[in-house]
C-alpha cells in the first residue's frame, strides 16, 4: 500500500483447466477518510507551528542539552503495575513501530529516545512529567513532540499512519474544569488554531494531549481537573512542577499515570555544552573559568544554578564576552546566580552583535515595554498576555475623547444636513434624535472596552457561508421585486439602479445574519436586535489556517481583526448609506442623495469596523503607552520581535514570557 489514498497493488492467480495458471495483476485504490485527512492536515500544522518555535527558543541549534528523567519516588509499584498493565488488558495498544513499555524499562530511566518510548508504548497513556522550574520540563515536551510527529510522518503505511494520534501541547491555564468538560475545552482551544473535525479527532483517540502548566491550576479545582483528564479517550501528558505534582490532593492524582521526574544537568554535560558554542579565540579566562568549575567544583555556586537548562540557556545567550561571566563567578549561591542571568537577559537579547541583524529597539526601551507588561500580568495575577485586552491599560477617558471627537463632527454634519432638508416635524426629530441615539450607543461601547473582553472573531468563510450568500442574495432579489411593484402600483415609478441599491441592506442583512457576523452589524438598521460585539458566545472561531503548514499565533489573529472588520464596517456603512442616499435623492435630487448617502454610511462604517474593533483599540492604546510609559508605538510589532528573540513565547494567540522566572524578575522594581 503507497500513498494518502491506500492504493493496493498485488497479484491475483486464476487456475483454469488442468494445472493451467494464470497471473493477472489488479489495483485498486481504497480513498482517504475525512478524519485521515483532517489528521494529517493537523499533523503538518502542528509541526511546521513547532519546529520554528523550538528553532526561535534555541532547542535545535547548538545541539540540545541532553534530557535525563528517572521514575518518580511518586510512582509507587501499585501505580507502576497499573500503567503497565502487565498481565491485564491494555488501554491504549502500542503505537505502531513501538514495543509495549515494562516497569523494568521505566526504573532503568533513560533520555529523549526512551522517553519518546514511554509515551509511544505506556499501556495506561497517561504519563506525569514533573520537574521544578527552570529544568526543562516545557522543551523536553516540545522536542518529545517533534519526535512523535517525524515518528508519524516516516510511517509509510497510511492505515498504520492513523493509528498513530497527532500530538498537541496545550497550556491548561484557563480551563474551569468544574464548567466544561475535557473535551468541549481542548475543543474550544484547538478549534481557534486548527480549524474544524477536532471533536472528532479527539473522540477517536487520534490526538494526544500534552498539557503543561498544571501548576497554574487553581488548588481548590485541582483533583476534579486531574479526575476528568483520567476518563478522557485519548493519551494525556501532564506537566507540573514537582512539588505541585507532590502536593496534589492525593484523590487529584490520575490513578494509572505513571510519573516521571527530570534529572538536573550534570555539570560536566554543561561544561561540555558550553564548550562546543562558537567561541573566539583565544577563549576568554571568564569563559574558561567556569568551565573548570563546572568540572571540577561540582558543588560551587555557579555549578549548582547551571544543573537547569534555564540558566544554560541564559548564559549561552549572554555569550564569553560579556561581562555577566565575571560576574557571576563571584556571586554566592545558586539562586543569585540564576537571577543575575535573568537581569541580563533583555539587554543580552537586543544589544546589537556582529553578523546579526540590528535590533529596531534599544536594550533600555526593550526591558522598559518588558518590564511595564511584566508588572500588569502580575497585578493581574496571571502569565498569559492576551494582546485583546490591552485596551484595559490605557485611560479610559483619552480614549473617549478621541472617538468622541471623531464621532461627533460625523453625526454633527448628518445632524446639519439634515435640518437644511427638513420639510415636516418629523424630519427635525429624525435629525436630533439619530445622532443622540448613536452617541449614547457609542459611549456604552466605549465603557465595555474598560474592562477585559472576549476575542470574539469569525472568517470571512464563517461571516459569509454558501448557505447564508445564497439566503442573502434571494432575500436581496424578492425585495428589490416588492420594492419595484409597489413604486409601480402607487404610481410613482423609480429607476432600476435604485431598485437594486435601496435593497442591499435587507440582503446584506440577512446573509450576515444568517452565517456569523449578526455581532458585526453592531445594532444598525441591518440588525437593529443584533449582540453586543462583545457578548461571549458559545463557539468563538479564528480564522482557519490559509494553508496545511500554517498555524494561527498572536500577530496573525491581531491583523485578522484588522483585515476582517474594517473591511465589513465599510460594507454595513456603504450599505445603510445607499439606502439613506436613495431616500433623499427620490425625494430632493441627486446631489443631495449622494451626499446624505456618504455621510449616513460614515456613523456605521466607525460604529461597527473602528470602534468594536479590538485590533484597533489595541494599536490606540499602544499610542497612548508610548506616551505615558515609553513603550514602542507598534506594540504589536515589538512583542512579535520579543518572541523572535526568545524573551516571549506564542501559545496560540496568547503571548507568554518564556520562563515565569523571567515575568517575575521583570516585574520586580527596576534598581
Amino acid at each position: 500500500m503507497t500513498g494518502s489514498n491506500h492504493e493496493f497493488h498485488g497479484p491475483a492467480f486464476v487456475q483454469y483447466g488442468s494445472g493451467s495458471v494464470q497471473e493477472i495483476t489488479t489495483s485498486y485504490t481504497l480513498a482517504a477518510s475525512p478524519l485521515d485527512r483532517a489528521a494529517d492536515k493537523l499533523a503538518g500544522q502542528v509541526y511546521a507551528w513547532w519546529d520554528e518555535e523550538a528553532g526561535n527558543r534555541g532547542l535545535l541549534s547548538p545541539a540540545p542539552l541532553p534530557v535525563r528523567w528517572q521514575l518518580s519516588e511518586a510512582s509507587g509499584t501499585a501505580r507502576v503495575a497499573a500503567a503497565t498493565a502487565e498481565g491485564t488488558r491494555r488501554r491504549f495498544a502500542p503505537l505502531p513501530g513501538a514495543t509495549a513499555v515494562t516497569e523494568e524499562r521505566l526504573r532503568a530511566g533513560g533520555g529523549l529516545t526512551e522517553l519518546f518510548e514511554v509515551y509511544a508504548g505506556l499501556a495506561s497513556g497517561r504519563i506525569l512529567l514533573v520537574g521544578p522550574e527552570g529544568s526543562g520540563k516545557t522543551a523536553a515536551v516540545v522536542l518529545l513532540l517533534l519526535d512523535a510527529l517525524r515518528h508519524r510522518q516516516d510511517e509509510p503505511d497510511p492505515q498504520r499512519r492513523a493509528r498513530i494520534p497527532v500530538p498537541v501541547l496545550m497550556s491548561l491555564n484557563g480551563w474551569e474544569p468544574q464548567e466544561e468538560r475535557p473535551i468541549d475545552w481542548a475543543v474550544r482551544r484547538l478549534s481557534r488554531r486548527h480549524g474544524h473535525n477536532v471533536r472528532e479527532l479527539l473522540k477517536a483517540g487520534r490526538i494526544a494531549l500534552l498539557l503543561d502548566g498544571f501548576d497554574e491550576v487553581a488548588r481548590e479545582v485541582r483533583a476534579d481537573a486531574v479526575a476528568a483528564l483520567a476518563a478522557a479517550p485519548y493519551r494525556v501528558l501532564l506537566v507540573s512542577r514537582t512539588v505541585e505534582a507532590l502536593h496534589t490532593p492525593g484523590q487529584a492524582r490520575l490513578s494509572d499515570a505513571v510519573a516521571l521526574a527530570l534529572r538536573s544537568v550534570r555539570p560536566a554535560d554543561a561544561a561540555d555544552h558550553l564548550l562546543r558554542l562558537p567561541l573566539p579565540d583565544p577563549v576568554p579566562e571568564a569563559w574558561q573559568e567556569l568551565t573548570r568549575r563546572l568540572v571540577e567544583q561540582p558543588n560551587s555556586a555557579v555549578a549548582k544554578a547551571l544543573t537547569k537548562p534555564l540558566a544554560i540557556s541564559l548564559l549561552r545567550e549572554l555569550g564569553p564576552d560579556s561581562g555577566a561571566v565575571e560576574e557571576i563567578l563571584g556571586l554566592r549561591g545558586s539562586r543569585a546566580v540564576e537571577d543575575r542571568l535573568l537581569d541580563h537577559a533583555v539587554r543580552a537579547a537586543y544589544t546589537p552583535r556582529p553578523g546579526c541583524k540590528r535590533p529596531r529597539y534599544s536594550p533600555e526601551q526593550a526591558e522598559r515595554t518588558l518590564r511595564y507588561i511584566a508588572e500588569r500580568l502580575t497585578e493581574e495575577k496571571t502569565y498569559d498576555l492576551r494582546w485583546w485586552q490591552i485596551p484595559c491599560w490605557g485611560r479610559p477617558r483619552a480614549r473617549a475623547v478621541l472617538t468622541w471627537s471623531l464621532s461627533i463632527w460625523i453625526y454633527l454634519a448628518i445632524m446639519a444636513y439634515m435640518l437644511t432638508l427638513a420639510t415636516s416635524y418629523l424630519t427635525v426629530v429624525t435629525a436630533l434624535g439619530v445622532p443622540v441615539g448613536a452617541g449614547v450607543d457609542l459611549a456604552l461601547r466605549l465603557r465595555q472596552l474598560n474592562h477585559p473582553q472576549p476575542l470574539e472573531s469569525a472568517g470571512w468563510r464563517d461571516v459569509f457561508p454558501r448557505g447564508a450568500i445564497a439566503a442573502g442574495i434571494a432575500t436581496w432579489l424578492a425585495t428589490v421585486a416588492v420594492y419595484g411593484a409597489s413604486r409601480w402600483l402607487w404610481g410613482s415609478p423609480a429607476p432600476v439602479w435604485m431598485w437594486f441599491l435601496i435593497t442591499v441592506p435587507f440582503g446584506l442583512g440577512i446573509a450576515m445574519g444568517s452565517g456569523r457576523g449578526a455581532t458585526l452589524m453592531g445594532r444598525t438598521m441591518l440588525a437593529p436586535q443584533a449582540p453586543s460585539p462583545y457578548e461571549p458566545r458559545e463557539e468563538e472561531f479564528l480564522p482557519s489556517p490559509t494553508s496545511e503548514s500554517r498555524v494561527i499565533d498572536p500577530s496573525d489573529v491581531w491583523r485578522h481583526h484588522v483585515r476582517l472588520r474594517l473591511p465589513l464596517g465599510l460594507m454595513v456603512g456603504a450599505a445603510i448609506g445607499s439606502f439613506w442616499g436613495c431616500v433623499a435623492g427620490d425625494a430632493a435630487g441627486l446631489v443631495p442623495g449622494i451626499v446624505v448617502g456618504v455621510i449616513t454610511s460614515l456613523g456605521p462604517a466607525v460604529r461597527c469596523g473602528v470602534v468594536p474593533n479590538l485590533a484597533v483599540a489595541t494599536s490606540l492604546t499602544a499610542v497612548q503607552l508610548s506616551r505615558s510609559e515609553g513603550t514602542p508605538v507598534r506594540l504589536m510589532s515589538f512583542l512579535k520581535d520579543a518572541h523572535e528573540r526568545n524573551l516571549l513565547r506564542a501559545t496560540g494567540p496568547v503571548y507568554q514570557f518564556r520562563h515565569a522566572r523571567l515575568q517575575e524578575r521583570l516585574a520586580r522594581p527596576a534598581k
